[in-house]
């Protein structure tokens, strides 16, 4: 489930960038941050 989140997560980031600058590297922070904040959450 949590991949299934992760992967909306990166499809969405991408096509937000109409010239795709997001590098896989971007795309890993911005997916560790939100997994950071949503385990905060949780707890």
């Amino acid at each position: 489930m949590v991949k299934i989140i992760l992967v909306a997560i990166i499809v969405a980031l991408v096509y937000s960038q109409p010239d795709l600058r997001l590098t896989v590297a971007d795309w890993l922070r911005s997916a560790s941050d939100f997994l950071i904040e949503s385990v905060k959450v949780k707890q």
